[in-house]
């Protein structure tokens, strides 16, 4: 079982992860969890606190000469940023968790309930999702997301796996000119005062056939992913397969009929059916909200008094739709993990390799 605990304020000392259960005997590549943290930061539409961070993950236990002992791993990355931009303010924003956390924790200062509920914790998610997207890797199964809509404007995105750089993709769209666009609208929102939302389409490739269950609901592979994107912040909907397709056609156009070998002809099921994977590409995608600080300010109250009052404005993101791409590649990468563990739970690697080969060899579909 995999156990993971992550802790740290948006601009305390740091972000603390510890993760319990990872088999022993895996090399761990840390240069590419600063490479994915690296993306989560520059990705176009970040803020100005992403100039101030350089985000570093050090792995301060459960390692030896690079590889996993099987022991708790603990990471950590620091904040360089330790002094929240704003003075204290009893006057909550509307869309982020101010509010609710005030009534529920008896705050009158809203940098409090802030300080965790800030996206500034997904860094530990991302340094964490990358060591299970590297073990994923060698399990022969691709995990990997794409931003493919800003505000109005819709990428046309076809899903093949392609290892995007913030050179060439600022925004890590794979087409270009829809990218460029959105853009466009990233600079309009920020000279204008507002924030943009948009879609994130996040994509597994060689699943095992069955991982997941029909048995119990928590158990579900759109639930264990549905569970892990929504502790997103800034994740509002998640889509499994086609959902367009889903309430207009009719069931005969709809269904993904078999075909040879267990092919289907068509997706629209996104690669899961009853719970489990069916041995298709897993298609998921995320609607995002435009970030709840705006730089218009917004009609709000002081829960000092209980009068009408105006936000003000903090250091925001305008959009972080290339930022959630990152993030969700992740989310799924450690959710995915976690369920091959529960199905085929070993003490080292090399084991878990053979278990996972072994089932797929078992498993083959009658021709």
């Amino acid at each position: 079982m995999i156990k993971i605990l992550t802790s740290g304020d948006s601009h305390g000392y740091g972000l603390f992860g510890i993760v319990e259960g990872v088999p022993a005997h895996f090399e761990i590549d840390v240069s590419k969890i600063d490479e994915a943290l690296f993306l989560r930061q520059h990705v176009y539409g970040r803020g100005k606190r992403m100039s101030l961070e350089s985000d570093h993950v050090q792995v301060l236990s459960g390692l030896w000469q690079g590889k996993t002992t099987g022991a708790p791993l603990t990471f950590f990355i620091k904040n360089k940023s330790t002094t929240p931009p704003n003075e204290e303010s009893s006057v909550p924003r509307p869309g982020h968790a101010d509010f609710a956390g005030m009534v529920k924790y008896l705050f009158q200062d809203s940098r409090i309930t802030t300080e965790r509920a800030s996206s500034r914790r997904t860094a530990m998610d991302v340094a964490i999702g990358e060591v299970f997207r590297q073990a994923l890797e060698k399990l022969k199964i691709k995990v990997w997301s794409y931003t493919v809509e800003v505000g109005e404007v819709r990428a046309n995105v076809d899903g093949v796996f392609q290892n995007l750089s913030l050179k060439d993709h600022p925004l890590l769209c794979p087409e270009s000119k829809a990218e460029k666009k959105m853009m466009i609208e990233i600079d309009r929102a920020f000279t204008q005062g507002y924030t943009l939302g948009g879609k994130v389409k996040t994509f597994v490739e060689g699943l095992p056939i069955g991982i997941g269950t029909f048995n119990s609901y928590e158990n579900r592979i759109t639930s264990v992913l549905a569970r892990a994107l929504f502790d997103i912040p800034s994740v509002r909907g998640v889509e499994f397969g086609d959902i367009e397709k889903t309430y207009v056609l009719p069931g005969i156009q709809y269904m993904d009929e078999i075909e040879t070998k267990g092919v289907r002809a068509t997706n629209h099921a996104g690669g899961i059916e009853g719970g489990m994977a069916n041995g298709e590409r897993i298609e998921i995608v995320l609607f995002v909200k435009a970030v709840p600080t705006q730089r218009k300010s917004l009609k709000s109250i002081d829960m000092k008094d209980g009068k009408e009052a105006r936000t003000s404005y903090v250091r925001s993101d305008t959009c972080v739709v290339g930022a959630i791409s990152v993030i969700s590649t992740a989310k799924v990468s450690t959710a995915i993990f976690r369920e091959l563990i529960e199905e085929f739970g070993s003490s080292t690697f090399s084991e878990l390799e053979e278990r996972v080969e072994d089932y797929r060899r078992k498993r083959v579909i009658p021709q």
